[in-house]
């Protein structure tokens, strides 16, 4: 199925622009930065636990958990849960890994950005323009923020708010 999706994905790509100030545009993405924000406990990010559904209600469809696990030679990334907006765009990805559902181009994009979070422990805003399955008049800005795994202060998880809109073909 991958050759299949490879064959697929035949639109430019366009550049993955990381903003580390977080000048946030979008409803959802503003509303998961203070919500995130909210959930720290002294300089700790948020775990996992710490973040309620309940508290999320205004941008929950567009919300997704990315559980991160290290390999010998690099992370690898698993969508532990893809809100609905995620889905509209890349189907069913809750409980797969990136190379599970996305092809090379696109995946390489995903680990750039979840990489650069781990690495700088710190949340960043991305925006790019979306090349998945042709679709490249979709426009996204996302919010990836690391999340601890509770009792420690290591990078677990990540938090995304995913958010896209119809830009002129």
């Amino acid at each position: 199925m991958s050759m299949r999706l490879e064959a697929l994905d035949q639109t430019e790509v366009r550049p993955l622009e990381f903003d580390w100030a977080l000048n946030l545009t979008r409803q959802e993405t503003l509303l998961a930065n203070v919500y995130w924000r909210s959930r720290h406990i002294g300089d700790r990010f948020p775990s996992r636990a710490d973040m309620s559904p309940l508290g999320m209600k205004g941008f929950m469809p567009n919300v997704g958990f990315v559980e991160i696990r290290q390999e010998p030679d690099r992370r690898d990334y698993f969508i532990r849960l893809a809100g609905t907006k995620w889905e509209e765009v890349f189907g069913p990805i809750t409980g797969r890994l990136l190379q599970e559902f996305l092809p090379k181009h696109v995946e390489s994009r995903w680990r750039l950005l979840f990489d650069a979070v781990c690495e700088r422990k710190q949340p960043v805003r991305a925006t790019t323009q979306i090349t998945f399955k042709n679709m490249s008049w979709l426009t996204t800005e996302m919010f990836v923020a690391p999340l601890t795994g509770g009792t420690t202060t290591d990078i677990a998880m990540l938090f995304m708010c995913f958010t896209s809109w119809s830009t002129s073909r």
